[in-house]
């Protein structure tokens, strides 16, 4: 045997030996632990994620009965600069499939809170007519442009019933108006049931 082929018979027994072996195997076991810990740093260490901000109606609660005045609608959700949101009422359940909504006197909502999902209210929405007790109606909340919303307060009328000693001006009196439909991002609807009581509609006199 050559000088060459002893040296190459030696360094293959030194790369086959037990150390060496000990060696090579716990550096691909770092390699395969750092690998792993790169695809799972995620789960470890995960980023803080944000809170659903979308808008969502969740009072009255789904199947509730309520008043023909509903003291206050309110939910979840941040409304964005430039538009406002709406408190809607359509008749009958989602299997009725009425699709006709009302936006009623000061059905706009306010933000009550932006920390977390944020918060939003309306005060005293009227649902429905005088003789319409035990019907069922469908609340949600819609985002409109302000194009869309100073069309509604500009064209807003008074049909409330012929409820007497009612003014008719937006913001203040209890008018609504009637859509086919209209453009804006929707919460998922509430449906909810009229008690069984004649009730006049919302006044002043309970704000």
């Amino acid at each position: 045997m050559s000088t060459l082929q002893r040296r190459i018979e030696g360094a293959r027994r030194f790369l086959t030996g037990t150390a060496v072996r000990k060696v090579i195997t716990g550096v691909v076991a770092v390699l395969l632990a750092g690998s792993s810990l790169a695809v799972n740093w995620q789960s470890l260490f995960p980023k803080k994620s944000e809170p659903d901000r979308s808008i969502s109606l969740n009072a009255p609660e789904d199947s509730s009965t309520i008043h023909r005045c509903v003291e206050f609608v309110s939910g979840h959700g941040i409304i964005p600069k430039g538009q406002h949101l709406w408190v809607a009422v359509m008749t009958g359940s989602s299997a009725e499939g009425e699709r006709r909504l009302t936006l009623v006197g000061k059905g706009e909502a306010t933000q009550t809170s932006t920390k977390g999902m944020g918060r939003w209210k309306a005060v005293q929405v009227n649902v429905g007519g005088a003789t319409r007790m035990n019907y069922h109606y469908r609340l949600f909340a819609i985002l409109l442009s302000d194009a869309t919303h100073s069309m509604i307060v500009n064209s807003a009328v008074n049909v409330t019933d012929y409820d007497a000693e009612v003014d008719p001006v937006p913001g203040q009196a209890r008018w609504r108006i009637e859509y086919a439909d209209l453009p804006g991002k929707r919460s998922d609807p509430v449906e909810v049931i009229r008690n069984g009581k004649n009730e006049k509609v919302c006044t002043s006199k309970s704000s």
